[in-house]
């Protein structure tokens, strides 16, 4: 049962991850190995899982087991399942009985039709091959013979039943079809299949019909949840490489039951990331709260317990360090820069970090007009936050002092300054020509926000 134990966890795992915010997906409280986010967990393992089913084949050659021709066709069809299933993981059960447009078909029924023709070509299967082993023309077995087989996998008749018990019905059929067929030889896949064509194809061509028709309404089940508005966020697209990745293993493993225990370990670690990322996303909420409250004693707290929260980010993907500045926490964000938060050049700017933004314009001059997330530049928050050798020094490199910032406040840098009260940048900008004039959101011009504020220094340098 070690195979489904690493099937569990794998679930496990996806479930846990299925709804989380691409923000929450960027978050560096969580790491795999020595590479940092929680989107890690997801592509970390699915690197796990294709080292393991590499394995898994290697040893299978090393004892003249490779796997055979059928093996190779349901390991296809594995893969297409767990598309299938991937698909799912994220959408409410309900939503699958919820048609797109009135007359056209919701997700449950493209599932039914997959499920019936799925257990359709399987009768034809076993059919052609009862008829080969009886050296007579291919007829469909009578019903007493293959009761035995299909009463392990009773359909779902009852039109009534929920997603969930149709979906565990599906999966107890394909389970049953590859536990059947596995092991046919060469000569039994060229059995022939009876089914409507003319030319009876055969078996092997029958097994690639179930994959086929289980892509084709895979894609027609994805259509369906676009169009009712379910567009897959970063974490849902993780999660199918996930599952391709599981399938491979699965694949691996067909005709080799007997090194399922190669599985034991992965499917214990992965059990345990199911738990570690969940903790991990929370804690970063809620040092993301503590930054904004002020909180130190639990952003100590949360540190101490788990260091990669040093780079937790908001819902808007803001790093906690620039979090702590806007909320006037300036300690907070020095504490997180000293425990060695990764500070991008948005960041560092707010704080005054100047080798940071030394270090990006060496990488890209071009970088000192780029925008934050958040709209602003690196001159503007630099100004906001009265980084006075940050700001001098875009200043004198040629940062854009007229660069109007891209969320609705239409600021600019002089206004920046204004705001952050600095009497000295406000004379660098002034001198570096900047537009006194200027107009933010609501008219306000520079001056006018010297007024407010009551700066005295900073009206007389503006008045000239």
């Amino acid at each position: 049962m070690t195979l489904s134990n690493l099937i569990d966890s794998v679930e496990q795992l996806a479930v846990a991850t299925a709804h989380l915010t691409d923000a929450e997906m960027g978050s560096g409280a969580f790491t795999w190995g020595d590479y940092g986010g929680v989107r890690m967990a997801l592509l970390g393992t699915a690197q796990d899982l294709d080292a393991l089913a590499a394995d898994l084949l290697v040893a299978r050659s090393a004892t003249a087991n490779t796997p055979t021709r059928a093996q190779q066709l349901l390991a296809h069809h594995r893969e297409a399942y767990r598309a299938l299933r991937a698909l799912l993981v994220s959408v409410d059960p309900t939503e699958l009985t919820r048609p797109p447009a009135q007359g056209e078909w919701p997700v449950m029924e493209a599932l039914r039709h997959m499920e019936s023709a799925e257990r359709t070509f399987f009768i034809s299967i076993l059919a052609g091959l009862d008829a080969q082993t009886k050296g007579e023309a291919a007829t469909m077995p009578p019903r007493e013979q293959r009761a035995g087989i299909l009463a392990e996998a009773a359909p779902i008749a009852d039109d009534d039943a929920s997603p969930a018990e149709f979906l565990a019905a599906y999966d107890r059929l394909h389970l049953l079809v590859e536990k059947n067929l596995a092991l046919l030889t060469d000569t039994q896949l060229e059995a022939r299949s009876p089914f409507w064509e003319p030319e009876q194809p055969s078996v092997a061509f029958r097994i690639g019909r179930f994959t086929a028709h289980l892509r084709e309404h895979t894609v027609q089940a994805e259509k369906t949840l676009l169009a009712l508005g379910h567009t897959p966020q970063e974490a849902a697209l993780h999660i199918r490489t996930l599952y391709r990745s599981l399938a491979q293993v699965e694949g691996a493993l067909m005709g080799a039951s007997q090194m399922e225990s190669k599985c034991a370990a992965l499917a214990s670690t992965i059990t345990q990331r199911a738990i570690d990322v969940p903790t991990a996303v929370a804690d970063n909420a809620a040092l993301i709260n503590a930054v904004r409250a002020g909180d130190t004693n639990t952003v100590d707290d949360l540190l101490a317990k788990n260091p990669l929260l040093m780079d937790a980010i908001d819902a808007n993907q803001t790093s906690a360090v620039l979090v702590a500045a806007y909320a006037q926490q300036f300690e907070i964000a020095q504490k997180l820069h000293k425990a060695g938060a990764e500070l991008d050049l948005f960041s560092a700017a707010a704080i005054g970090y100047l080798p940071e933004v030394e270090e990006y314009y060496a990488w890209n001059p071009a970088t000192m007009d780029w925008y934050a997330k958040d709209g602003f530049t690196p001159l503007q928050l630099a100004c906001y936050f009265g980084q006075t050798e940050v700001a001098l020094w875009l200043i004198e490199k040629g940062a854009d002092i007229h660069a109007v910032s891209k969320n609705g406040s239409a600021l600019q840098a002089i206004h920046a300054a204004v705001a952050g009260r600095n009497p000295q940048i406000v004379r660098a900008l002034i001198h570096a020509g900047a537009d006194i004039q200027a107009k933010q959101e609501g008219g306000f011009t520079p001056l006018m926000g010297a007024e407010q504020n009551g700066d005295e220094e900073i009206m007389a340098l503006l008045r000239g």
